[in-house]
């Protein structure tokens, strides 16, 4: 267990992830197709990069067609309202833990404990995105090439009465995303304290998850465990693996409850912990998370109780080859 999280090495993960996320400036230098598929990214175990064939555009060949996964979110689980590892970041307003924490009523107070049997979190859903490069929309090897709609959010009667309407919840996310934006940066999409009732009771769920027990179904994330109620608490798993199904459930309620979360949620994405360590990537749900001396870059238990997790789905997309001026669009 390390002594002290790195900083310096969550930022370094961070901006990795921003170069290899956007549509690779390289791209009209391969010099076929070992190179491509040497460059695709450093993380080359969680790209797990395969050329299956050639690309065209407007019917003439300009690049290669690659099955890969990328980086399209990050999931911070913290253990007092308004904290925000991505938010100390340089690129982002200072104000935002006070804005968080005033905006929940929640204050300072800590919100979750070391304990191995009771895990309770805030969490923050950041999206990343292609950074536009103009004439090369159409040789994307980023999140844009996992983008998948969300269905549109349905709320209302007694749930909306006790849990908060979920409008008004985007109303505030949107609102907080848009004093946080910052082109090409991490997006947020979700933070727990401006759902605080729903986040801290689960009861946007509580019929879907009665409904599931009464039929001996119950939805879980692969071997993490149930699914269901989405909320801070998780009795039982000790906390790196709280945290990676915090951080599931999180998107899951971004997605399925407030359609803001535009990439799919199942156990075909793989998570890696880019807080406190920089371990390997896993597929979602399955066990054991990668753990010393069997893997050489092992999740770690965090001293202070926060977590970071990079999501990634798997694409297929197009990498620009010499010919890439046939893809300029007007």
């Amino acid at each position: 267990m390390p002594s002290s999280p790195s900083p310096s090495r969550f930022r370094s993960l961070l901006v990795t992830l921003l170069a290899i996320a956007v549509v690779p400036a390289w791209a009209a230098q391969w010099n076929g197709l070992g190179a491509v598929a040497g460059l695709l990214d450093p993380a080359t175990a969680c790209a797990a990069p395969q050329v299956i064939g050639i690309c065209t555009c407007g019917g003439v060949p300009c690049g290669v067609r690659i099955r890969r996964y990328v980086p399209v979110a990050i999931v911070e689980t913290v253990r007092s309202p308004g904290d925000s590892m991505i938010a100390a970041m340089p690129f982002l307003p200072s104000t935002f833990r006070d804005a968080l924490a005033a905006a929940s009523g929640l204050g300072a107070t800590g919100s979750s404990s070391l304990s191995t049997t009771d895990n309770t979190a805030e969490a923050h859903v950041w999206t990343l995105t292609d950074l536009p490069i103009p004439g090369l929309s159409c040789l994307a090897c980023g999140p844009a090439s996992a983008l998948v709609p969300a269905a549109p959010p349905a709320g209302g009667g007694a749930v909306a009465a006790i849990c908060g309407a979920v409008a008004a919840t985007d109303q505030a996310l949107a609102a907080a995303a848009g004093a946080l934006a910052t082109p090409g940066m991490p997006r947020l999409v979700y933070a727990s304290e401006l759902d605080a009732v729903n986040w801290r009771t689960g009861c946007r769920d509580v019929a879907s998850a009665l409904a599931a027990i009464a039929a001996g179904s119950i939805p879980t994330v692969g071997a993490w465990g149930a699914l269901l109620p989405r909320q801070m608490r998780d009795i039982g798993p000790p906390p790196r693996l709280a945290s990676a199904l915090t951080g599931v459930r999180a998107m899951s309620l971004a997605r399925e409850q407030l359609g803001v979360f535009p990439f799919p949620v199942d156990t075909q994405g793989k998570m890696q912990e880019a807080y406190p360590v920089v371990s390997a990537c896993f597929r979602v749900g399955r066990l054991p998370l990668p753990t010393a001396p069997a893997a050489a870059m092992p999740a770690e238990v965090s001293p202070d109780g926060r977590y970071a997790w990079v999501y990634w789905r798997p694409v297929v997309c197009c990498i620009g080859a010499s010919m890439q001026a046939q893809c300029l669009r007007p």
